[in-house]
């Protein structure tokens, strides 16, 4: 079983850059976007400020970059719970349990951003068309794997994979609601109730 394919700019990223934009992360969940300066980003990247301005020149610039590696971070935690598991039911109630674990962590970068100058940023990168294509590409290669076993049926993969994409998205925009996702068990029960059916889809004539 396969994991998403990584951001490609942040791939193109050299070792230095990258090491930029994990310290960037790391200050914007621990301090929020507006009290994180560039300043304090290149402290905590080991390098001179001056190095920070010349290749990314804006805090927001970083700040896209940040976003992307989040994206990576959590995918690549979410994708280790799926292979731990022996079914596919069981895959999806790990995968969201892992991802509803690190969506409500203290210390989450999207949990800083909802209320500071970054929050429009966070809704862009959220509703734009890579967040849901990286997605939408992991979880569709989970199906397409459990399909070709034979433990699936015959459905479009893709089609089933966005569904559940944007309904993890919506919950990181505004995880507020009356959603019984309280701790990762909790996620667990919500996923094999009302997610797992969605691998199951019945025929238009039933």
């Amino acid at each position: 079983m396969e994991t998403a394919a990584p951001w490609t700019e942040l791939q193109q990223l050299d070792t230095r850059s990258r090491g930029i934009v994990d310290a960037a992360r790391d200050c914007f969940a621990a301090e929020g976007f507006d009290d994180t300066t560039m300043v304090r980003i290149a402290e905590t990247a080991g390098v001179g400020v001056a190095t920070v301005y010349r290749r990314f020149g804006t805090k927001s610039a970083i700040l896209r970059y940040a976003l992307m590696a989040e994206s990576q971070r959590v995918s690549t935690i979410v994708a280790d719970a799926m292979h731990r598991s022996s079914g596919p039911v069981g895959a999806l109630a790990d995968m969201f349990a892992a991802f509803v674990s690190e969506a409500t962590a203290p210390l989450l970068l999207t949990r800083r951003l909802r209320s500071s100058g970054g929050a429009g940023q966070l809704t862009d990168f959220l509703t734009g068309d890579d967040a849901v294509l990286q997605g939408r590409d992991l979880v569709a290669r989970f199906l397409t794997y459990w399909q070709q076993r034979g433990e699936l049926g015959d459905f479009d993969p893709e089609v089933v994979a966005e569904l559940f994409v944007r309904l993890t998205i919506s919950f990181i925009a505004n995880p507020r609601g009356v959603l019984p996702l309280g701790d990762t068990e909790a996620a667990r029960e919500f996923a094999r109730r009302y997610l797992a059916p969605l691998m199951y889809p019945r025929s238009g004539h039933d």
